[in-house]
């Protein structure tokens, strides 16, 4: 039988094009998501905004060393005040979610309704922000670091290999994931699960930056990946949840029922997340 076809990795100017190409996408779904939460409140309009801005981040950590040093510093601090400036909206959505869906059996109303106005403050806080983001400046920042993504970089950087670079930070991030997931299965290794999953999230994202540029199939892995960040971001929920009851005004019986609550949650969600890690263990991926 005739020997199989080796199928040989996209050369240089071919990775360099696609990074490109993958970098300014990024960048454009997070301006059109900005655009987008300026004109609504939706909660999954500010979520996808959220997740916009962290794929971008993870696109420009990535080409982070070949980036122009004043535009890099610059982008890299504004679009992580971004992401952080969601934060507290997107988890009082989440908790309006959980608890409003536990109204049937749990009394908690005035929770919801505390929540519901607290909303309504912080979003007014958003959108001010959004507002006032200078998306000019930081778009003639992107488009200066994408024209330096050329093959002038790796000769300037003694013929660099960008595969070698790929399969670095791929190993550094499933390390992490490694490190943490050995322990992670204990309940009482909070820290340890809220280390892994930001590993895990990094991880993916990587894969999926690198995905078209290199155009493997890493459809396994990653649908893998996102089964493990669901699970341990509604983990994280709940720690979430529990830390903003704390700024909230509300009857001692009330707070005693919604306490109860997130407490069978997590135990619930610490069994499932035992059983993935012994059903469905990561294993190191990377292919080209």
């Amino acid at each position: 039988m005739p020997p199989k076809s080796v199928r040989l990795p996209p050369d240089t100017a071919t990775i360099l094009e696609r990074s490109r190409g993958v970098l300014f996408v990024q960048w454009e779904e997070l301006l059109r998501s900005r655009r987008t939460v300026l004109k609504s409140s939706n909660p999954d309009d500010i979520h996808d905004l959220r997740v916009a801005s962290r794929r971008f981040r993870a696109a420009l950590e990535l080409f982070y060393p070949f980036a122009p040093k004043g535009s890099r510093t610059e982008l890299k601090k504004d679009v992580r005040k971004l992401t952080r400036l969601l934060d507290a909206l997107r988890n009082i959505d989440e908790a309006l979610i959980f608890f409003t869906a536990r109204t049937g059996r749990l009394d908690n109303s005035a929770i919801c309704q505390a929540l519901a106005e607290q909303r309504s403050r912080e979003y007014k806080r958003v959108h001010k922000a959004l507002t006032h983001f200078d998306h000019c400046t930081l778009d003639r920042l992107v488009r200066e670091m994408v024209a330096v993504l050329n093959e002038d970089l790796t000769t300037e950087r003694n013929r660099f290999s960008l595969l070698a670079y790929f399969s670095e930070v791929s190993i550094r991030q499933y390390m992490s994931i490694h490190h943490s997931l050995t322990v992670s299965s204990a309940p009482e290794q909070r820290a340890s699960r809220h280390k892994l999953r930001i590993a895990i999230k990094k991880w993916r994202y990587f894969l999926e930056t690198i995905a078209p540029v290199l155009e493997c199939n890493y459809t396994h892995i990653l649908g893998l990946l996102k089964e493990y960040q669901t699970l341990l971001g509604r983990m994280n929920d709940i720690d979430m949840f529990e830390e903003l009851l704390c700024t909230l005004a509300f009857p001692p019986v009330e707070r005693k029922r919604a306490e109860a609550a997130l407490l069978a949650e997590y135990a619930f969600l610490m069994k499932d997340f035992t059983d993935l890690v012994e059903q469905k263990p990561l294993a190191y991926t990377f292919i080209f």
